[in-house]
């Protein structure tokens, strides 16, 4: 469990509840392949790149987990600063810099994730069990008094166990899955702000 508590793994609630339960059975995660790949060519260009302050903050069930915030933030600013839609990305308030808050709320989709995982574990991994974690991501950005907000949806599947994963998807780490569903959700967050004009 060690590994949990060291890295981005540690942001998807129902999983960790459900290997905590279960002990140290193998996981496999799988990133929901709905949300669009998206990057700095889908993106578009801002007019003038400004300077941007960045606010971000990560929750587990609506509640604010400091733990995962800290993990999340340098993927998020990375991911701004590599746009090209900002002069610089940063969390300190600089003059004539815009305002970009993301906020990403981390709720289960699996109905009794730990009671499964539970069970999972009873049986040593024999009957094995997959739990889905859904992720809302918020994003608004503000210049002046203009102000333009998005949401993005994102979505891990884990498997615990003797269980076999989503059909035609490719099992990553937990640590992979995590970072690149933070960075999908900022790049298509970036994507459908840039949709609305909010950067010309």
């Amino acid at each position: 469990m060690r590994f949990m508590r060291q890295n981005l793994a540690t942001i998807a609630l129902s999983t960790f509840a459900c290997v905590l339960l279960s002990g140290c059975l193998s996981t496999r995660s799988y990133i929901d392949p709905a949300l669009p790949l998206t990057g700095k060519a889908d993106v578009g260009s801002a007019t003038t790149p400004a300077p941007v302050q960045v606010l971000s903050e990560f929750r587990t069930n609506g509640n604010a987990n400091a733990r995962a915030t800290a993990l999340m933030r340098p993927r998020v600013l990375a991911v701004l600063n590599e746009s090209g839609l900002f002069s610089l990305a940063s969390e300190t308030p600089t003059a004539s810099a815009g305002r970009l808050t993301m906020v990403i709320d981390n709720v289960p989709l699996t109905e009794n994730a730990a009671g499964k995982g539970f069970g999972t574990g009873l049986t040593f991994g024999a009957v094995g069990t997959m739990v889905s974690d859904g992720y809302t991501a918020t994003m608004t950005y503000t210049r002046g008094t203009e102000s333009k907000e998005v949401t993005v949806k994102h979505a891990i599947h884990t498997t615990v166990g003797n269980h076999s994963g989503p059909p035609g998807l490719t099992p990553v780490s937990m640590d992979e899955a995590a970072n690149k569903v933070i960075d999908q959700l900022t790049w298509n967050g970036l994507k459908q702000l840039s949709e609305k004009g909010a950067f010309e």
